[in-house]
């Protein structure tokens, strides 16, 4: 069992996490680089600016000192994809040797790589992939969800499932941590492009045709970085494909009807997608991306035409 769980990142889903596994470990640790946040936690059991009114379970608390989850059992980052190698540098730097579950969700947009091989260079801790449909406000809820575990070996996602899931949320083993990444950074490319297609009011129809032939070529980059093309019909392939495509409390869908009624991703002034920070990395795949490709070119390059002449096709 993990009796500490330590989290890194003190945002909606950390703080959801949290409050979703206080009932399954003795001691819950968030990291937040806010001194507010982190005083709030201790001082009134809530996270003002995410859950103003939902008390937190009395086991949670939070620090801005990274040094206190030395002494956790388990670490869960839980940060924008684009602060990850931070993370992994202050882990590397804190001497942390617990395991540590990765829930960003996004490529590297350098080069395209995982999460797990930006791990795998600055630290060696073993590791697991958490991923899934699930929003933050209704974990905290106590609302039931279900996401997958993934690592090398089965034997660290088996005990974090049997150690943290509950009535909340439900942690399904699978074999497949390449797989579980790439879906986990892509379906939000993929929701761009149906936002694209909302803000477009071209109906529910093409954005169902859409997600359909962006479906096939997740799973056809999945084979391409080494992982199972099944892996697409899991919780965090499809189903964690039809929570981020289908709902309007998506910022990639907010996004994407943005570029559809003539905005430039240069003037948003919201706060940016993982899926338009993923976008940039389509450039980089061997794979031939129609899709996705499409969603590139209307993002980066105002080419929305793109994405109707896939649905045309």
């Amino acid at each position: 069992m993990f009796f500490k769980v330590g989290i890194i990142g003190a945002g909606s889903y950390g703080t959801a996490l949290a409050q979703c596994f206080s009932n399954r470990a003795n001691e819950i640790i968030l990291i937040s680089n806010v001194e507010e946040i982190a005083s709030d936690i201790n001082n009134f059991h809530v996270n003002r600016k995410f859950f103003d009114n939902i008390s937190l379970s009395h086991n949670i608390s939070c620090t801005t000192n990274f040094q206190e989850i030395k002494t956790c059992d388990i670490i869960f980052v839980v940060v924008p994809m684009k602060n990850i190698i931070s993370i992994f540098e202050q882990i590397r730097e804190n001497q942390i040797q617990v395991p540590v579950v990765l829930c960003s969700k996004g490529l590297n947009i350098k080069d395209g790589s995982l999460q797990s091989d930006l791990l795998e260079k600055i630290i060696d801790n073993e590791y697991a992939i958490f991923s899934g449909p699930s929003f933050a406000h209704e974990i905290i809820c106590g609302l039931p969800a279900s996401v997958n575990i993934a690592s090398k070996g089965r034997e660290l996602s088996e005990k974090i499932s049997r150690s943290l899931s509950n009535k909340t949320l439900n942690i399904k083993v699978i074999d497949d941590y390449i797989g579980l990444q790439i879906t986990g950074a892509m379906k939000n490319v993929l929701a761009v492009g149906c936002g694209i297609l909302s803000g477009m009011k071209l109906g529910s129809g093409a954005i169902a045709r859409f997600i359909t032939m962006g479906l096939h070529e997740i799973s056809a980059l999945i084979v391409e970085y080494g992982g199972k093309k099944e892996t697409i019909w899991e919780l965090g392939g499809l189903g964690d494909t039809i929570l981020t495509c289908s709902t309007k409390q998506s910022r990639n869908i907010l996004f994407g009807e943005y570029l559809a009624s003539g905005g430039n991703i240069n003037e948003w002034s919201g706060s940016l997608s993982e899926g338009a920070f993923t976008t940039k990395v389509v450039p980089l795949f061997k794979t031939k991306l129609k899709i996705l490709s499409a969603i590139y070119n209307a993002t980066y390059e105002n080419k929305l035409n793109e994405i109707v002449e896939c649905i045309d096709d």
